[in-house]
């Protein structure tokens, strides 16, 4: 969506109409980096957040509260002002996407004692000033007129505002007049996501749907979400695939070491022809020819021996190391696809798993503190209860603190998977299709889940004991049994 001086102006005239008089009760900085000022009229609190820096650079007003964050030093200079003034105007410059906000205090004659705030939301060049009178007090950017070429923005020096642009103000569809510009605006959107929003009809917009809505503000807001919301998808893009090639990488050296207790064994298996060597010395040393020449084929048995024992003490040592080696490539094909499952907002959980992959010696990763979230839960018409884990530490969670001793846990036969649990709170049997319901679930929330038949293991929790040292959620069991269904779902929880 597309910002010109028509779309300011209006907003300029919202921001008097809704919050004439409000007070600044604070001025902080949001954890996305943005500026924001607490206004509060008539009971209630609104955040004016300014983001002259962002693509589009916009004003929006957002509920919510100022988070504790560090300040920086216009943020800080900025609060310092404003702080307990009132929002008094708020006014633009024809054909330019500069709005200009006063804040201030009134004497009881009527004399106003107050700071501008210049916000110019201009692409690639946005800003934001604080004046008193018409000096700067504090800019978020400053330069040199040897920086820029037209003008300077300099703590100290008259604030001098972009040059216009020469001929009259462009706008993105003709306008009659300013009684069209003030009405309600017309809104293109296509498969529900937000194109334009403008004072007038837009040409080249037939495969959008139109409205008509009275508030640029709730538009630049919906805009600002929208922009965010493809930041993190982005973010959330790259944080996996990084995830997913240290994964390959450890997959790579794990297979690699396995070719090279592979290779090790192999040699452990020849140590009979080398007993059998020594042997054969021995049994012959009469048929030496001197002293010299039995002594020095002594030698060579010994050394035959030595090997032949050495090999046989590595096997125990290549067993272990073997054993360790499988689960940790099991552990790498888990992680593989928690990574390719789980939400951007899940991701973090993947990544606190996979950091305690290969712990160092008494080292423990630092556990990332997080909100936690419910668990994913079914209730059936038999009274029982389905709970899924959504990532590694949700698997971890649902198994060892939700799940009883007694509850049925379920997770796809050699195959990564959700951890399922499924209990009933008065601790009765379960019964076959409350069984089938926890196993199809199971499936769904798998590696497996395309294919048409899945077999599904299942036992108590209470046979379900966590891998020593392993990553969350990867775990051993006993005494299971089998079934298998077909991966389905359920309809919400």
């Amino acid at each position: 969506m597309l910002t010109d001086w028509l779309l300011i102006r209006r907003a300029a005239a919202e921001l008097r109409e809704r919050f004439a008089g409000a007070r600044v009760r604070d001025v902080g900085r949001l954890a996305d980096g943005r500026t924001a000022i607490a206004l509060w009229r008539r009971g209630e609190e609104s955040l004016l957040c300014l983001d002259p820096f962002g693509t589009p650079p916009l004003i929006t007003i957002e509920p919510g509260e100022l988070p504790v964050q560090a300040e920086p030093g216009f943020v800080r200079a900025l609060g310092a002002a404003l702080r307990q003034t009132a929002f008094l105007d708020a006014r633009t410059r024809r054909g330019d996407r500069l709005l200009r906000l006063e804040f201030g205090t009134r004497s009881r004659f009527g004399v106003v004692d107050g700071y501008s705030l210049i916000v110019e939301l201009v692409p690639r060049f946005g800003n934001a000033i604080l004046l008193k009178g018409e000096t700067i007090v504090a800019a978020a950017r400053e330069f040199s007129l040897a920086e820029n070429g037209t003008r300077s923005v300099t703590v100290g020096h008259a604030y001098q505002p972009p040059p216009l642009r020469d001929g009259p103000p462009r706008t993105l569809a003709p306008v009659v007049d300013d009684a069209e510009s003030a009405d309600a605006l017309y809104v293109y959107r296509r498969d529900g996501v937000l194109q334009q929003g403008y004072v007038a009809p837009l040409p080249d917009r037939s495969g959008d749907a139109v409205t008509r809505e009275p508030s640029v503000l709730a538009l630049f807001a919906e805009m600002r979400a929208a922009a965010a919301s493809r930041t993190r998808a982005g973010d959330g893009d790259r944080r996996r695939t990084a995830l997913a090639k240290r994964l390959r990488e450890r997959e790579r050296k794990t297979m690699r070491e396995l070719d090279d207790v592979a290779r090790k064994r192999e040699r452990a298996a020849e140590r009979e022809s080398l007993r059998i060597e020594g042997d054969d010395i021995f049994a012959t040393l009469h048929e030496r020819p001197d002293d010299a020449s039995r002594e020095e084929a002594k030698e060579r048995a010994a050394d035959l021996f030595t090997a032949y024992r050495k090999l046989g003490a590595s096997l125990p040592h290549l067993d272990e190391r073997e054993r360790h080696l499988r689960e940790v490539a099991d552990a790498v094909a888990t992680l593989l696809w928690e990574a390719e499952r789980a939400g951007d907002a899940d991701l973090d959980d993947v990544i606190e798993a996979a950091a305690r992959l290969d712990p160092r010696p008494g080292a423990r990763p630092a556990a990332v503190r997080r909100k936690k979230r419910a668990p994913l839960e079914y209730r059936l018409a038999s009274g029982s209860r389905i709970v899924v884990g959504r990532t590694p530490i949700e698997n971890a969670d649902v198994t060892f603190r939700i799940g009883r001793p007694d509850d049925l846990w379920f997770h796809v036969k050699d195959q990564p998977s959700a951890h399922v649990i499924l209990q009933r709170d008065d601790r009765a049997e379960f019964d076959d299709a409350d069984i089938e319901a926890a196993a199809a679930l199971a499936a769904f929330h798998s590696k497996a889940k395309s294919s048409p038949k899945v077999t599904v293991d299942y036992t108590r929790r209470k046979y379900v004991r966590k891998r020593p040292a392993a990553a969350p959620g990867l775990v051993f069991y006993t005494n299971p049994k089998s079934i298998a269904v077909t991966p389905r779902s359920m309809p919400g929880p």
